[in-house]
C-alpha cells in the first residue's frame, strides 16, 4: 500500500471514530463534565493534606472540630471522586457501545449490499473478522483510549495548576516531562504502525483459515489434508505470534519504562531543590509532601497516555480497515425512473462479458426471449452459462451490448423491482436454520396462502404437511431435516411465492434423483405460459421440452432451436451431448439390473 493510500484510510479512520464521538453530544458533555468535577476532587486533596501537614502535625496542634472538618472534606472529595469516575466510565461506555452498534450495523448493511463481484476475491473469515473483531478494537478507542486520556489531560492541566500554587519554578521542571513524552508516543507509532497493521491482517486471515476449513471438512478428510491444512494454520498462527510479541516488546521498551526512568529523574531534581529549600527555611515540609504527592499523580497520568497510544494504534488499524470496507462500491441506489417489469420479454444484444475484461467469458451474444417462453441453455463446463444467468440477475454488467427486460435496460430497474420480478433456483440450495414458513417467505411479508401455493407449486405443500409442526417445522443447519431433493424443492418455493415474472435455474436438478428430476420437471410444465423460464441444465431430459435450447461453447452461441430441430443437425454438439447422455443412462441402468 502506498503511503498516499495509507495516509488515506488513516484519515478515513479517524473521520469515523471521531464522527461517533460527537454523534451524541449531550451524553459526550456529562461525560466530560464528570471528568472534570472528579479531576477537581483529586487535585484537591494533597492541597487538604498540605494543610492538615503545616497547620497541625507541624506545630502539634489538633483542635477538635477544625480537624474534624478538615477530615471530613478529605473524606468527602475521595468518595464524591470515586463516584464521579464510576458514572463518567458507565458514560463513555455508552457512548462507545452505541457507537460500536451502529458502526457493526453499517459495515453488515453495507456488505449486504456489496456487488456480487465484490465476493469472487473476498474471504468469509476476514468479512467476518472487520465486522466483529475490528468493530469491537473500535470500542476500546472510546472505553480506554478517549476516557483515559480526556481525564488523564484534565487531570494533568489540574495538577499543573495546583503546582504552580505551590512552586511555580519546580512546576516548570515537572512540565518538562510533556515534550518528552510526546517524543516517545511519536517514536512508538512510527514503529509499531506497520506491525499492528500486519498483526490485525493475520488476525483476520486465522479466522479465514478456520472458517474456510470448518466449511470444507468433508473435501479436507477425504482428501487427507488435515495435516497440510494445520501447517498452514500454524505459519499463519506463528506470524501473529510474532508481530503480536514484537508490539508488546516496543510498548514495554517505550512506554511505561521509558516515562518511568525520566519521572525519576525529575522526582529526584526536585527533592534536591525541595530539600534545600526545606533546609534554608524557604518552604514548609507540607509544601514538600504535596508536591511529591502532585508529582506522583503528574506521572502517573503521563504513563497511562502513552500507554493507551498503543489501543489507540490497534483501534486506529481497525477503523482503516472498517472505512476500507465500508468505501467498497455498493450497488447502485434506486434509479430515477419508473420502470415497470411487468411481462418478462428480455432482449440480449451483442453482449460481451469477462471477470477479467482482456479474458471474455461471453462472447457477442445474440437472444431474444419472448414472455412466456421457455428456454434453456447447455454447454460444456466454463462455456458461461451460470456467467449469463449472472447478468440478467445484474449480479455483473457487461462489458459491452445491452440486456433489456421489457424493453428497459436492466439499470433503469429499482433493485426491489428487479428482485420481485426475477426468480433465481440456484444449484447449492441455501438454508435458512428457521421454519419452513420463513425459508419460502424470506421476510417478504407474504400471507400463508401465498406460502402454501408457492409449496403446492414445487409439488412439497404434502410433505410439509407430514411434518411434525407443518409449515413451522424448524430445520436444522442447512436444512438436515429435509432430503437433497426436497431442499431444492423448497428452493423452488420460495422463487415462485414471490410471483416473479422470470425464473432462472442453475443447474436446478444436477444433485437430485430422477424422481425428484421428475417433479422439478412438473413444476415447470405448470409454470409454462405463465412465467419466462431460463433453464441452465446438465441433464438434457430436464430441457427436452424447452421452446428454445441455446447452445453455448466457449461463450459463444454456437447452436440454437427445440429439441427436435438441433437433433436433426448432423455433427451438432446437441445431437452429440444428447445421444451420449443417452447411453451413458443405458449403461447405468443395466449396471443396477
Amino acid at each position: 500500500m502506498t503511503k498516499t493510500k495509507s495516509a488515506k484510510h488513516t484519515a478515513g479512520a479517524f473521520n469515523l471514530l471521531i464522527g461517533y464521538v460527537f454523534q451524541d453530544r449531550p451524553l459526550l458533555y456529562k461525560a466530560l463534565s464528570l471528568v472534570v468535577f472528579a479531576t477537581a476532587l483529586d487535585v484537591i486533596g494533597p492541597m487538604i493534606s498540605k494543610v492538615f501537614i503545616d497547620n497541625f502535625i507541624i506545630p502539634d496542634t489538633y483542635p477538635k472540630w477544625p480537624v474534624i472538618g478538615i477530615t471530613l472534606l478529605y473524606v468527602v472529595s475521595i468518595l464524591l471522586s470515586t463516584i464521579l469516575k464510576y458514572q463518567q466510565t458507565l458514560k463513555f461506555v455508552d457512548l462507545a457501545l452505541n457507537a460500536v452498534l451502529d458502526i457493526r450495523k453499517r459495515a453488515f448493511h453495507h456488505v449486504l449490499n456489496l456487488p456480487m463481484a465484490y465476493f469472487d476475491y473476498a474471504r468469509t473469515g476476514q468479512l467476518v473478522s472487520r465486522i466483529t473483531n475490528d468493530t469491537e478494537s473500535i470500542k476500546d478507542v472510546y472505553v480506554q483510549f478517549l476516557s483515559n486520556v480526556v481525564s488523564n489531560v484534565i487531570m494533568l492541566f489540574g495538577i499543573l495548576i495546583a503546582m504552580a500554587i505551590l512552586d511555580l519554578q519546580l512546576m516548570l521542571i515537572a512540565l518538562a516531562l510533556m515534550p518528552a513524552v510526546a517524543i516517545i508516543i511519536y517514536i512508538y507509532q512510527k514503529l509499531s504502525g506497520s506491525v499492528v497493521a500486519e498483526s490485525r491482517q493475520l488476525r483476520s486471515d486465522i479466522n479465514a483459515t478456520i472458517s474456510e476449513s470448518i466449511g470444507g471438512m468433508a473435501v479436507i478428510q477425504s482428501t487427507n489434508q488435515q495435516e497440510s491444512k494445520l501447517n498452514q494454520f500454524n505459519r499463519i498462527n506463528n506470524r501473529h505470534y510474532r508481530t503480536r510479541l514484537k508490539t508488546m516488546t516496543m510498548a514495554s521498551l517505550l512506554l511505561r519504562p521509558a516515562i518511568n526512568l525520566m519521572s525519576v529523574v525529575v522526582t529526584a531534581a526536585i527533592v534536591w531543590f525541595f530539600g534545600i529549600k526545606v533546609v534554608q527555611g524557604v518552604t514548609e515540609i507540607g509544601v514538600l509532601y504535596a508536591y511529591l504527592n502532585y508529582l506522583g499523580r503528574f506521572t502517573q497520568p503521563l504513563m497511562e497516555i502513552a500507554q493507551q497510544f498503543s489501543l489507540y494504534q490497534q483501534a486506529m488499524v481497525a477503523g482503516s480497515r472498517v472505512n476500507t470496507l465500508l468505501s467498497e462500491t455498493a450497488l447502485a441506489d434506486t434509479p430515477h425512473t419508473n420502470a415497470q417489469l411487468s411481462d418478462g420479454h428480455i432482449s440480449i444484444n451483442h453482449v460481451v462479458f469477462g471477470y477479467n475484461p482482456d479474458k471474455p467469458v461471453l462472447k457477442n451474444i445474440n437472444i431474444d426471449i419472448p414472455a412466456g417462453r421457455f428456454f434453456a441453455v447447455i454447454g460444456h463446463t466454463g462455456s458461461g452459462k451460470s456467467t449469463l444467468l449472472s447478468l440478467l440477475l445484474n449480479f455483473y454488467q457487461p462489458q459491452s451490448g445491452s440486456i433489456q427486460v421489457d424493453k428497459h435496460n436492466l439499470s433503469e430497474f429499482s433493485h426491489d423491482m428487479l428482485r420481485q420480478g426475477i426468480g433465481f433456483i440456484p444449484q447449492e440450495p441455501f438454508i435458512l436454520a428457521s421454519s419452513i414458513f420463513d425459508n419460502i417467505a424470506m421476510g417478504r411479508e407474504l400471507t400463508a396462502q401465498q406460502v402454501e401455493i408457492a409449496a403446492q407449486d414445487a409439488h412439497l405443500h404434502e410433505v410439509i404437511m407430514e411434518m411434525p409442526d407443518g409449515y413451522q417445522t424448524h430445520l436444522g443447519e442447512g436444512g438436515s431435516r429435509l432430503s437433497t431433493g426436497q431442499r431444492q424443492q423448497l428452493i423452488i418455493a420460495r422463487a415462485l411465492a414471490g410471483s416473479p415474472k422470470i425464473l432462472l435455474l442453475d443447474e436446478a436438478t444436477a444433485n437430485v434423483d430422477s424422481e425428484t428430476e421428475q417433479v422439478v420437471q412438473k413444476a415447470l410444465a405448470n409454470l409454462y405460459g405463465k412465467v419466462t423460464m431460463i433453464v441452465v441444465a446438465h441433464r438434457l431430459s430436464t430441457i427436452r421440452n424447452a421452446d428454445t435450447i441455446l447452445v453455448l461453447d466457449d461463450g459463444e452461441l454456437i447452436e440454437e432451436g427445440n429439441h427436435q430441430s438441433l437433433m436433426n443437425i448432423e455433427q451438432g454438439r446437441y445431437r452429440a451431448m444428447y445421444e451420449l447422455q443417452k447411453q451413458e443412462q443405458k449403461v447405468a441402468l443395466a449396471a443396477r439390473q
